[in-house]
């Protein structure tokens, strides 16, 4: 099954005549992450680099064990318009040498109205439990909490999928310092 998390969760979404500000996703500081600006103001800042569990550890692009193979862009059109795809291969450091190397792909397609984020394991992964059931396997894309209302005047709003197959259940609220459920 080739379709991505990222797929599923906007095919739920009608597709809509947009008349609003622009959506942007801009490279942001660590490799692999990024930025995502509406109307030109930075609206969900970068909070880290991606990362994945694969062999019972947790892979990072930050400290180097996730390394990046490539980047690559492209551009489409699909059931909700006309995008523009950066894609990141990655690696496991460890296996770069090995016959089948482990294979992680993190992507973000941008649209007029919208960014969709992919994470598509091309080799899979083995070894990938925390321990929790309600543990992360991979962390793509990631943003930071805004400190305070008082700190951050622009009021926006989340939607976490959650549980069994990451579906089985969600959670809404107010994206603040003090948001409760935002990934878990």
């Amino acid at each position: 099954l080739e379709e991505s998390v990222a797929d599923m969760m906007i095919a739920a979404l009608p597709p809509l005549a947009y008349t609003g500000p622009a959506v942007e996703a801009r490279h942001a500081h660590a490799v692999g992450s990024v930025d995502i600006f509406i109307a030109g103001a930075l609206w969900f800042p970068a909070a880290g680099a991606a990362w994945v569990r694969h062999r019972g550890r947790k892979l990072s692009a930050a400290d180097g064990s996730l390394s990046l193979v490539n980047s690559r862009n492209s551009s489409g059109i699909d059931s909700y318009g006309s995008y523009f795809r950066t894609a990141w291969r990655w690696a496991d450091r460890d296996e770069a040498n090995a016959t089948a190397p482990f294979a992680f792909e993190t992507a973000v397609r941008r649209y007029e109205s919208h960014v969709a984020f992919e994470q598509t394991f091309l080799s899979g992964a083995s070894a990938t439990a925390t321990g929790d059931k309600d543990g992360l396997v991979s962390g793509y894309p990631s943003f930071r909490l805004p400190a305070s209302a008082a700190t951050d005047p622009v009021r926006r709003g989340y939607l976490s999928y959650q549980g069994q197959m990451v579906g089985a259940g969600y959670k809404t609220g107010e994206w603040e310092a003090s948001a409760a459920g935002v990934g878990g």
